[in-house]
């Protein structure tokens, strides 16, 4: 499959409809670009599991609990209604 696209002024280029659905590229996804040994460009899909992710924010948890954060939550709404007036 050829598909041919053109590179914006920004350096961007629009991946072909074909090739997204080939790849199964969707909206918002990322791909990483390489070379390989003949100097070619390859495009690849990086797809995200639950297995990646599993502990990412374990690290990351707030102290507090669930009814201080939530109390939180409330206040902070509460003042950003009071500053638009």
């Amino acid at each position: 499959m050829k598909k041919i696209s053109t590179v914006t002024r920004k350096g961007q280029v629009t991946i072909p409809l074909a090739v997204r659905e080939k790849l199964d590229i969707a909206y918002g996804e990322k791909v990483e670009f390489s070379l390989n040994e003949k100097g070619e460009v390859v495009i690849k899909p990086l797809k995200t599991d639950l297995e990646t992710l599993y502990g990412a924010l374990e690290e990351r948890k707030p102290e507090g609990t669930h009814e201080e954060h939530r109390d939180l939550a409330k206040k902070w709404a509460a003042e950003k209604r009071l500053r638009k007036g």
